[in-house]
């Protein structure tokens, strides 16, 4: 299949041939598309708000019903208002510094922090040590560059776990 500039498309979503990293199978199916995780299960909003209000604090004495990450840009804020504005959790957000957090993001915190009232705990990793972690991450995925290998860039976000369990708990 193609698109109107004559370049190769799947057959099954809009991707074109100058994706990075795009291949595309004999069906015509991209790389993309073939390896899709459909396992998702998707309930809707009624569901989610079942969960959440199984996790709301019957004992008041605890300070918050949730954690909710917050980078400062549009999805997690928004994410925040409505955990709290709609389904009027009492949330805990949390934020690793990295070094490429901008100033911006940071001043979009603060404001909707102040304007929801809730709490956020801030922190990051000793110097350089994130960019020696995405550095190495890299080069891993440099050898075998794939959509599939993409997570591995990320991989060392997992050393926030800790952290992040120490302040759920």
């Amino acid at each position: 299949m193609k698109n109107a500039s004559g370049e190769r498309m799947c057959t099954r979503c809009v991707l074109n041939q100058s994706t990075p990293g795009i291949s595309f199978g004999e069906d015509g199916v991209c790389n993309y598309c073939a390896t899709y995780d459909t396992r998702l299960n998707v309930r809707g909003e009624e569901k989610l708000i079942q969960l959440l209000s199984e996790y709301k604090t019957k004992n008041r004495e605890k300070e918050y019903d949730c954690m909710a990450g917050l980078s400062g840009g549009r999805d997690s804020t928004y994410t925040l208002y409505k955990f709290v504005m709609d389904y009027a959790m009492r949330v805990l957000c949390i934020h690793y510094d990295s070094p490429i957090t901008y100033e911006q993001a940071s001043r979009n915190m603060r404001n909707a922090a102040e304007l929801l009232e809730v709490d956020v705990v801030r922190w990051g990793s000793r110097e350089g040590e994130h960019i020696a972690a995405t550095m190495k991450a890299l080069k891993i995925w440099g050898r075998h560059p794939s959509s599939t290998m993409i997570p591995i860039v990320c991989a060392h976000c997992k050393n926030w776990w800790p952290t992040i369990f120490k302040y759920a708990h």
